[in-house]
């Protein structure tokens, strides 16, 4: 007798799980063998891999079997030549490969001969069953684009969503981390490599590509991009995890439209002082470490620079002293803190019809150039400008329309409590030294930045420095004017106290 292996497949996983096709498959193969007179050498049963590819795993093994045993074999029984293949790239390949070990594929259910007609036939075979697959195919992405324009995420949920009923939703495991990333990440105050910290003391774990792909994603505030099938953001039918205008403050952070204040990256919570406070001699920042003393050992901060000559230093308990002295100092009184919050409630109220005016003309502005860009789609449907000019014209309108959306966020009218922002500030101010003292380190750094942008030089227990916070003025000296304490033009309410 001649011998023969059997190969079977289904390309469902519930197909497969479920046993009925198999079987089918099987039954008929095994009585194709017997009534020709085929011994079974082997079966090889492939449960839910599409025959879209070679790379499957019980193929892969009968190849491999066929190779290493091509004297014993005679002929590949299949129960249709589709079960083999579904392209017809693969069913030539296939072919010629068991041909080329004289290894005969058969079909239990369809011709067999080699006569011109019967060839024929089975290539027919072969190219309806790609054929058929190719309209599969076809349903399945129309199907999926249909799904997408209508607002439908089909692809892997991100972290913060899961997958449900052929839709995202926030995962109540996940969702409240991803508010948190975006909420303090928009204050300014943080940098990535600081937000993974804190999520991986929450427990989620995630590197630095990974939180950068996540600030980055328009999902997250309810739009989908997905150029293949649609040139504009699709606005999903899924609960947003954060607003529009939280999501576009991080992208103005991260396009560096917007100022972030961060703490030394190198920090040593012994030292908050450190790169921060000047050396009197050279002007480099100061370090800190520790010397041996006879019984323990002393911190200090010094000047490290090799060309300084004087090799200053100074022990870390008189300098901080000394700066905590010096916040007291510059410290306003109260009277003048009352001054401020009247004047700046004066300018407040008058700047705020200026800003009304300039968020209307921004307003307009964003209104002709989206109708531009609307005619512009109607010239190229019209075949009225060339696909060149068409995507040169639409990515010059969409920077000059992200310009004036940030300009309009910019622009915004302030919705908090003025008066609370101000009591709380001021509150604040007449604690700075206090609050300063009993900080942690990242705040303590974040003060000193905010009072001092440019740094201090120590000098003769004093200090010396290029730019002062306008509040904070020396009591017998003018640094400022009382007319140049105005804010910035944006109030943000601070955390409560």
């Amino acid at each position: 007798m001649s011998n023969a292996i059997i190969y079977t497949r289904v390309s469902t996983k519930e197909q497969a799980e479920g046993g009925y096709s198999l079987s089918n498959q099987d039954k008929e193969c095994k009585k194709f063998a017997i009534d020709n007179k085929f011994s079974i050498l082997k079966v090889y049963e492939e449960r839910g891999e599409s025959a879209k590819t070679t790379a499957r795993t019980e193929l892969q093994h009968l190849m491999r079997y066929c190779t290493q045993n091509k004297k014993e074999i005679d002929a590949l029984i299949i129960w249709k030549f589709d079960r083999l293949a579904r392209n017809m790239k693969d069913f030539y390949f296939l072919n010629n490969y068991f041909n080329s070990l004289n290894i005969k594929v058969l079909s239990a259910t369809e011709v067999n001969g080699e006569s011109a007609t019967e060839k024929l036939t089975r290539n027919m075979l072969g190219a309806f069953a790609q054929f058929e697959n190719d309209q599969k195919s076809e349903r399945v992405t129309a199907g999926m684009k249909q799904a997408f324009l209508t607002g439908h995420w089909l692809w892997r949920a991100p972290i913060g969503y899961i997958t449900k009923n052929g839709n995202i939703e926030p995962d109540p495991k996940t969702a409240h981390h991803v508010k948190k990333i975006f909420k303090l990440f928009s204050t300014g105050m943080y940098e990535q490599t600081q937000l993974i910290k804190i999520i991986e003391a929450d427990g989620i774990k995630i590197n630095t590509n990974r939180m950068c792909r996540l600030l980055r994603n328009p999902l997250y505030m309810g739009y989908m991009h997905k150029n293949k099938w649609s040139e504009e953001p699709i606005r999903g039918i899924f609960e947003p995890l954060i607003s529009e205008a939280e999501f576009k403050k991080v992208q103005d952070i991260l396009n560096g439209k917007k100022p972030v204040i961060t703490a030394y990256k190198r920090n040593n919570p012994e030292f908050p002082l450190r790169q921060f406070i000047t050396c009197p001699n050279c002007n480099q920042p100061l370090t800190g470490s520790k010397s041996k003393g006879r019984k323990e050992r002393y911190a200090y901060y010094h000047c490290h620079h090799k060309d300084c000559c004087i090799n200053f230093r100074i022990r870390k308990e008189k300098l901080e002293k000394i700066f905590v002295d010096y916040l007291k100092f510059i410290k306003p009184e109260r009277d003048l803190l009352n001054l401020f919050e009247a004047t700046v409630k004066d300018v407040y109220n008058e700047k705020l019809s200026v800003r009304l005016n300039s968020q209307k003309q921004v307003q307009d502005k964003l209104i002709e150039l989206k109708n531009r860009k609307s005619k512009l789609i109607d010239f190229r449907l019209d075949g009225t400008i060339s696909e060149e000019d068409y995507k040169f014209k639409t990515k010059q309108l969409a920077e000059e329309i992200q310009e004036q959306e940030f300009r309009l966020r910019e622009a915004d009218a302030v919705s908090d409590d003025l008066t609370k922002c101000l009591k709380y500030a001021c509150r604040a101010i007449c604690n700075i030294d206090t609050i300063w003292e009993n900080g942690d380190l990242d705040l303590k750094q974040r003060l000193q930045k905010l009072i001092f942008p440019k740094g201090l030089m120590y000098y003769s227990n004093d200090f010396r420095t290029a730019e002062i916070s306008s509040l904070f003025i020396k009591k017998d000296a003018s640094l400022a004017s009382y007319n140049n304490m105005v804010p910035p033009s944006e109030f943000e309410s601070l955390p409560p106290p």
